[in-house]
């Protein structure tokens, strides 16, 4: 299921504003060493996972076939908008869809339960087992996605437990604006042994294509807060369309809209503030 968690690692859910990166920051490596799997494992509070789910944690974390840390991704983005997107990722791929990105689906089945699909061969359950969102879009967020792929290069179906361990941050940069840095751990476990090679084989070219998902998505994100900040109606509108939330969620996105809208009068407010007080300085 490597497509599978190609697609799971785009959720967490791509083009309009161009997402801008704090100044001077480039996003980091990849990483796939032992030493940071161990690292990123012991990062995640499995006292806190969700019980039922806490033993097939533990195992793919421990023993995955593949494990890769994608590059941090560092976008102007409201903290705000973030947190939601990531914790209501459907809201997001019923975004794509209506604006013809994409025709992935992910349905909410429960309070923290998903049903993905890429409709290219990739199906899978995906379980939202433990999860801290603080304001400041200091979030963690653990995911488990029970999945199975079939089509090429596989000559018989692929399946795969993944374990997604989504990290953010934010910082408010001299230029007034907010930055959310944001990286991802993927841990997948193929039970297949012949399937296991092959798909260490092709890793790097698959985990590329994640990375660059995951980026695509967090670039996104920025665009829909930035478009919230200047036409908060156009953002408003969409968000009445999106036929997966139900009225407590839709509220939320609305009032998360709105404030953007407002962060964004204040900023340009005291830019504005700042450039007349300049002259009278010197």
């Amino acid at each position: 299921m490597l497509r599978a968690a190609v697609l799971a690692v785009a959720i967490g859910g791509i083009l309009a504003h161009a997402a801008t990166t704090a100044a001077g920051a480039e996003p980091h490596e990849a990483a796939t060493d032992a030493a940071t799997r161990r690292a990123a494992a012991r990062t995640i509070p499995l006292d806190k996972v969700d019980p039922a789910y806490r033993d097939a944690v533990r195992e793919i974390v421990r023993r995955p076939t593949l494990f890769r840390r994608s590059p941090t991704s560092v976008v102007d983005c409201r903290p705000a908008m973030f947190t939601y997107t990531v914790e209501n990722p459907e809201a997001l791929v019923e975004i794509w869809n209506d604006l013809g990105i994409s025709n992935a689906e992910l349905v909410r089945t429960g309070a923290n339960t998903f049903r993905l699909a890429d409709n290219a061969g990739t199906t899978g359950d995906m379980v939202i087992v433990e999860s801290t969102c603080e304001a400041g879009a200091q979030n963690r967020i653990v995911m488990y996605v029970d999945g199975q792929y079939e089509g090429k290069p596989f000559h018989q179906p692929l399946t795969a437990r993944c374990v997604l361990v989504l990290r953010s941050g934010s910082v408010k940069e001299t230029n007034g604006r907010d930055y959310v840095a944001t990286r991802i751990d993927s841990f997948i476990k193929l039970d297949q042994t012949s399937v296991a090679l092959l798909a260490k084989a092709m890793h790097p070219l698959i985990g590329k294509t994640a990375d660059r998902n995951f980026a695509d998505t967090v670039s996104f994100i920025s665009s829909l807060s930035y478009t919230a900040e200047r036409r908060p109606e156009a953002i408003h509108s969409l968000a009445a369309d999106l036929q997966q939330l139900d009225d407590r969620r839709r509220a939320e996105f609305s009032a998360v809209i709105d404030l953007c809208h407002r962060s964004g009068l204040v900023d340009r407010s005291e830019r504005v503030a700042a450039a007349a007080e300049e002259p009278a300085s010197r």
